[in-house]
């Protein structure tokens, strides 16, 4: 058997294959850019546009388990292809549930669909907001935000719920469904300890990372016209409309089907954050 993991170069991908690499277990990691990625004797990695549905079906055959941890529209192409493959453990997301859906949210729909339809062996992850892997931007966004401005600005106090997941606790998850045939069939939401308001997010933040940026609250209109100014103003993180209608939803999870899956309590925020800041 061989493990394959597309988007191997960063995110929880680059983590996984470093992990199974350190294990001696075999595994081929795929990606544009290998980006410091060093093969050894049992961890390959091939430069592959994953895009190339053709290239890519030709590397899979029917003893692969296929980890994706890339665009879901690549799995998706892949899959319409029926392309033989023993196993799937793909990385999703929890935006697939907004109440404001947009492009990626349609682009996860198919993918789910597709491998709900598929005769694949499959499961699916469904992470919330991932922080503290190679290649994800999240916190240093907040972060960066405070080293350029004495404000951060939320609309309604910031008052609605996040609840982000520390990028060891993915990849544990999809450490464990590698390797347990009872996670099979199953779609399981990835989440932090416990969910928090996004104004006690942010000044975790910036209490882990000793700035002095205070969260203020604006009204939506206010905050939407500020979000386009981001695009131009130097230094400063790029935030987009999507990004602030999402701010007015609620995002918090039972946490109950992750918790028997990794036989123990996700990270709280703090210990992680403390980790990545």
């Amino acid at each position: 058997m061989s493990t394959i993991i597309i988007g191997a170069s960063t995110g929880p991908g680059r983590l996984l294959f470093d992990r199974l690499q350190t294990e001696g277990r075999p595994v081929i990691g795929l990606a544009r850019q290998p980006r410091g990625i060093t093969d050894s004797e049992n961890a390959k990695f091939v430069a592959l546009d994953a895009t190339d549905t053709n290239m890519l079906a030709s590397l899979l055959d029917e003893e692969t388990t296929l980890v994706h941890c890339s665009r879901p529209e690549l799995l998706t192409a892949l899959l319409r292809q029926n392309t033989p493959l023993k196993r799937i453990v793909a990385v999703g997301s929890t935006r697939i549930y907004t109440r404001f859906p947009d492009d990626k949210c349609n682009r996860l729909a198919a993918m789910t669909h597709t491998i709900s339809m598929g005769n694949v062996p499959a499961t699916l992850l469904h992470p919330t907001m991932i922080y503290g892997a190679p290649g994800l931007n999240n916190v240093e966004r907040i972060v960066k935000a405070a080293k350029v401005s004495p404000w951060i600005p939320l609309p309604d106090k910031g008052g609605s719920l996040i609840q982000p997941v520390y990028a060891a606790d993915v990849v544990d998850a999809l450490h464990h469904c590698l390797y347990d045939p009872e996670t099979v069939g199953r779609n399981i939401i990835l989440a932090g300890r416990k969910a928090v308001t996004y104004r006690e997010f942010i000044e975790c933040c910036v209490d882990i990372s000793g700035e002095k940026s205070k969260v203020v609250s604006m009204p939506y209109f206010l905050l939407s016209f500020l979000a386009v100014l981001t695009h131009i103003l130097p230094g400063f993180p790029t935030i987009t409309q999507d990004e602030i209608r999402r701010l007015h939803e609620d995002k918090n999870f039972d946490t109950h089907e992750m918790i028997q899956l990794l036989g123990r309590e996700p990270v709280a925020l703090r210990e992680g954050l403390a980790h990545v800041i």
